[in-house]
Parts: C-alpha cells; sequence; structure tokens
C-alpha cells in the first residue's frame, strides 16, 4: 500500500530533478548565442556600416507604417523605455519591497538598471556609430549602436521577468504580467526605428547585449548573493 506514493514521489522528484538540470544548460545556451549574436553585429556594423537589415527594417516601416496617426502612440510608448520611467518603476519597486521586509529585490532592481545604463554608455563610447540619416519623428542625441531603450528594456523587463517567475504565487497572474512583459520589449524596439532614431541593428544589439548580460552575469550572480 504504501510503495505506489513513494515510487509517484520518486518520479516527481526524478521529473523535478532532469528539469533543473535542464534550465541550467538551456539558459547559459541561450546567453552564449545571444552574445554570439552581439559580436556578429557589431563586426558587421565595424565593417560594413549600415547594413541591410537597416535598410530593409527601416523601409518597409517608412512605406507601409509610418502614420500621422500612429506617431504620437509610438511617441508615448517608446517612454516605456526612458530614462526617467525606468528610474521611476525602480524607486517605486525599492520602496514597496522594503515595506514588504524584501529590500534585496528592490537593490537588485535598482543595480541592474545602473550596470546596463552604464554598459551601453561605454558600448556607445567605443563604436561612436551616428544615429540614422533618415526624417527622425523624436529627437535624440548621443551615439547610435547599440540603442540604449532596447538594452535597457530587454535588462529591466527581462529582470522583472524572472522576479514575476520566481516570486509571484498566483499562476495565472504570473504568467499574464509574464506575457504582457515580454511583447513590450520588442514593442519598443520597433518604436526606436519606426522614430528614425535607430537601425534594426542599433535594437538588436541592444537586446541581444542585454538577454546575454541577464543570463551570463546578472541572475546568476543575483541567485548566489541578493537573492539567495
Amino acid at each position: 500500500m504504501t510503495s505506489q506514493p513513494s515510487n509517484s514521489a520518486k518520479h516527481i522528484a526524478q521529473n523535478s530533478e532532469r528539469s533543473s538540470s535542464l534550465t541550467r544548460f538551456v539558459w547559459p545556451g541561450i546567453g552564449v548565442l545571444a552574445l554570439i549574436g552581439v559580436v556578429i553585429l557589431t563586426v558587421s556594423v565595424h565593417a560594413h556600416g549600415i547594413l541591410a537589415i537597416d535598410r530593409a527594417g527601416y523601409g518597409f516601416i517608412s512605406a507601409r507604417i509610418i502614420s500621422d496617426s500612429l506617431t504620437p502612440v509610438i511617441r508615448v510608448v517608446t517612454k516605456a523605455a526612458s530614462a526617467v520611467t525606468l528610474i521611476t518603476i525602480a524607486a517605486v519597486m525599492l520602496v514597496v519591497t522594503s515595506l514588504r521586509h524584501r529590500p534585496r529585490v528592490g537593490i537588485a532592481v535598482a543595480l541592474n538598471l545602473a550596470f546596463i545604463a552604464g554598459i551601453n554608455e561605454i558600448f556607445k563610447m567605443i563604436m561612436q556609430r551616428p544615429r540614422p540619416n533618415v526624417p527622425r519623428l523624436a529627437v535624440e542625441n548621443g551615439y547610435s549602436f547599440p540603442s540604449g531603450h532596447a538594452m535597457a528594456s530587454t535588462a529591466f523587463y527581462g529582470f522583472l521577468i524572472y522576479l514575476t517567475y520566481r516570486y509571484v504565487h498566483n499562476r495565472a497572474a504570473k504568467w499574464v504580467i509574464i506575457v504582457l512583459l515580454a511583447l513590450l520589449v520588442p514593442t519598443i524596439m520597433f518604436t526606436r526605428v519606426y522614430l528614425g532614431v535607430h537601425y534594426v541593428s542599433d535594437v538588436l544589439a541592444g537586446c541581444l547585449c542585454s538577454i546575454a548580460w541577464l543570463t551570463l552575469v546578472w541572475v546568476p550572480i543575483m541567485k548566489h548573493t541578493l537573492l539567495k
């Protein structure tokens, strides 16, 4: 009578162990692939300047998507990755997590944003790529590669996805939040090309750089330090 529950428990434990082992390999693998993508884009931009995907991407958007009615909406959506927005969210999270006696979570969010902003600035200073020479629908200064909005939104909202998966226990709420955050990142990337302030290669490099950062550096470090 007692052997079946025992076998069932053993089966569950084995499945859990396999899943954990798979996760340990999958995420570093994704990070390595993302890093390779960043290297390829960086070398290609350095060697050739404007890439075929840059011309094709903006050409398609300018010919088929840009409109006077859509542009104001795009200008609002792109602010979801502005410095003011992300710093405000990070500050609110720091206060809320402190009140809930989990200040380390808020600190991890704030530090993640600070580090990725610094990495982006260093990257831009090394590459010094001018912004696209196309009609711009927003005012932006500084260099173009990699996109700060794409890089910051991927790192910031990507880390929030990890925290949601780890700490939100309501299954329905968890997956609604994860899906919404996951959709927000490519939407922001699209807005940067739409507005003419970034090339496609800028936003791809920014996104891939932050995926590599999260999977290979930040989340593993946080698991063994602040979020231990």
